[in-house]
């Protein structure tokens, strides 16, 4: 499956990567937010399931958790609301996941959201979905 890199997370990568296959597309050709602009880089994993997973674009490492933000602007984690064209146990059997794990994506994606054209990407994308659908996943009371 390809996936989009974040603005910016390209920077990240050599573009030499064996295991990686590059292309991009144009933001205004796309269904991204009107403030992105030029190319999006797209990559795929060549050698998935085995790609090394500490590199792995941020996107993957944060998966099944992806940020929503609800009306009020206040950020949320919800689990991937798109179909995928495979079977994945992370969201067809609800597997739980770690506390340390939703913390540390939530952390992630508070840091990024600072960043002006991921904050429109993720309100972008929230507008869009059915708040009847969301499966938000919280953190456990201490």
């Amino acid at each position: 499956m390809v996936i989009y890199l974040l603005p910016g997370e390209e920077k990240l990568f050599t573009k030499k990567e064996d295991w990686l296959e590059w292309s991009y597309d144009y933001a205004q050709d796309y269904d991204f937010p009107p403030s992105w602009k030029g190319r999006v880089y797209y990559v795929t994993c060549k050698t998935a399931p085995c790609c090394p997973r500490h590199l792995r674009p941020l996107q993957c490492r944060f998966f099944p958790l992806t940020p929503h933000l609800d009306p009020q602007g206040k950020l949320l984690l919800i689990r991937y609301p798109e179909a995928l064209p495979y079977r994945c146990p992370l969201l067809d059997e609800d597997v739980s996941l770690r506390p340390d794990f939703i913390q540390a994506v939530r952390t992630a994606w508070e840091i990024l959201l600072k960043d002006p054209l991921i904050y429109d990407l993720v309100a972008y994308d929230s507008q869009s979905r059915d708040p009847s659908q969301l499966k938000i996943v919280s953190l456990p009371k201490p």
